[in-house]
């Protein structure tokens, strides 16, 4: 009889949680308020320079939206992580759930320019090439290091 191990899911620390969690909600309703406000300017004072920002605008706007979501940069800062044992870990970041099988993982390096580690993909997902692991993952986030090193090296030694 075989039993599946159920995933390990490592979380961040609440504070990681509500900073990721705000940072959407802020980007969202700032990118919102941007386009009332250029809507309002461009209306009441319609000039090519002001349609022309106003057009400019809405284009950032809207490739920050694909970028962030069909290209999967939203996962580049997780706030949880299932990890199951040879098969694969799940990140898991506002808005989006992102699976990597274990064979689609480069290797794990401690950060020198954010607090944390760089998880680097050998496939990339779309836009995402890597993830951080940050230190706001607080006790959990150097088992989860270890843990994914130690998936690395028995995919290694299977393969």
């Amino acid at each position: 009889m075989t039993h599946e191990l159920s995933p390990r899911v490592f979380t961040s620390v609440r504070f990681w949680n509500s900073n990721v969690f705000g940072a959407v909600l802020a980007g969202g309703l700032g990118g919102v308020l941007m386009s009332v406000v250029m809507g309002i300017v461009v209306t009441l004072n319609p000039t090519s320079n002001n349609i022309l920002f106003a057009t400019g605008l809405v284009l950032v706007l809207v490739l920050t939206v694909l970028c962030m979501l069909p290209g999967n940069l939203i996962a580049a800062y997780p706030y949880a992580v299932s990890l199951e044992e040879g098969k694969g870990l799940e990140l898991r970041a506002v808005l989006k759930k992102i699976y990597i099988p274990i064979e689609d993982i480069g290797d794990v390096r401690e950060s020198y320019l954010q607090p944390g580690y760089i998880v680097r993909l050998k496939r990339r997902r779309r836009l995402l090439t890597s993830f951080l692991i940050p230190r706001y993952f607080g006790d959990q986030a150097e088992p989860l290091a270890n843990a994914i090193r130690e998936e690395i090296r028995r995919e290694s030694l299977d393969s």
